[in-house]
């Protein structure tokens, strides 16, 4: 019952940033700013996303390696389809990319989604942080611009931000630290059948740790960093050529100012990789910079698309090659604790 009702909310919430990001345009000049945006930038920028698949399955890679040993190109084909997946279904195709790695490699699939939520954090941090840093040099160029009109308050929130994330990075090193302490006091007071129950959980706060140990490994540390600086810097690329193809020539400092409204707008978990609610916040986002509503929403589409859509039509290639279908994807993520379970059905996957 509370799966259903968090569910209404989701859809309510995205079809309610359909509705105010649709009902307050002229479509008719959206149609005329779509129609006069160049193409060439904009088939870059999608090369660029694509490249990012790249960067991610590499920052994957070093994500597992306390865990397994895994093959980049079973990396880059989950990783794919997963961010395919988001592009159809939104951010619950998250849970696509970590069991077809477990379809394609001997993996338990709490092993898999610990390291997803790993690099959401690694991801999060980044453009959290840039968007932090960025707010305290930001100056708005129209005196418009709701709490980032002035210096005094964009500084605030900068700070206020900073201080959130060095709260959370130590929350993440204490639960590093004391995995083992929280595994024995769950498993201490758990009869066998609990401990049965538990035991996906106690694996996903086993290999969450491990994945954590980069925190406290300064080469493991430095590696995910440079890999998470090319995903963001190709993202960035991207982002600004998609707002290059309207004409319009951004700062560095004011695309990211926009990924920070983009990275807000695609957590809201909404079909069809966050469609409403990314268009919404990130149109404000460009109003905010000073873009008429009209043309903020065009960039807005147009910037979705670029954002979202290219990695589709490489998992496209990757579930007709592999016949990968949704039962198989489901009978993995069900199999958790039966590594013989995984082992069929990972060879009946071709690598």
């Amino acid at each position: 019952m509370v799966r259903k009702l968090k569910s209404i909310l989701i859809l309510a919430i995205g079809l309610g940033l359909a509705y105010w990001f649709i009902s307050r345009l002229d479509w008719g000049t959206v149609g005329v700013y779509l129609r006069e945006a160049r193409i060439g930038p904009l088939i870059l920028g999608a090369v660029l996303i694509n490249l990012v698949l790249v960067a991610r399955s590499l920052r994957w890679q070093a994500f597992l390696a306390p865990i397994a040993s895994v093959s980049l190109r079973n990396l880059f084909a989950a990783t794919a389809v997963g961010f395919g997946s988001i592009f159809v279904i939104g951010r619950a195709g998250e849970i696509v990319r970590p069991a077809v790695l477990s379809l394609r490699e001997r993996l338990r699939p709490s092993a898999t989604v610990a390291t997803i939520l790993i690099e959401r954090i690694f991801d999060t941090t980044a453009v959290v942080s840039a968007f932090a840093i960025n707010l305290l040099f930001f100056h708005n160029p129209i005196q418009q611009g709701g709490p980032f009109a002035q210096p005094s308050t964009t500084r605030t929130i900068g700070l206020l931000l900073l201080a959130g994330l060095s709260v959370g990075i130590g929350l993440l090193i204490v639960l590093r630290l004391k995995a083992g302490q929280i595994i024995a006091w769950l498993e201490g007071g758990s009869g066998w059948s609990q401990k049965m129950a538990l035991r996906p959980l106690l694996n996903f706060i086993h290999h969450l740790a491990d994945g954590l140990s980069v925190l406290l490994n300064l080469r493991a540390l430095a590696v995910t960093i440079f890999y998470t600086a090319c995903v963001w810097g190709l993202v960035s690329a991207a982002t600004w050529l998609a707002v290059l193809s309207f004409g319009q020539k951004f700062t560095l400092s004011q695309v990211i100012f926009i990924l920070g409204f983009a990275l807000f707008g695609s957590i809201i978990p909404t079909p069809g990789g966050s469609a409403g609610a990314f268009h919404a916040v990130a149109a404000k986002g460009f109003e905010l910079l000073g873009l008429e509503p009209n043309l903020a929403a065009s960039i807005a589409l147009v910037y979705h698309l670029i954002a979202f859509g290219p990695p589709f039509f490489v998992a496209l290639y990757f579930l007709i090659r592999d016949d990968i279908t949704i039962n198989q994807l489901r009978e993995t993520v069900a199999s958790e604790g039966d590594p013989q379970a995984m082992a069929q059905r990972k060879a009946g996957v071709s690598s």
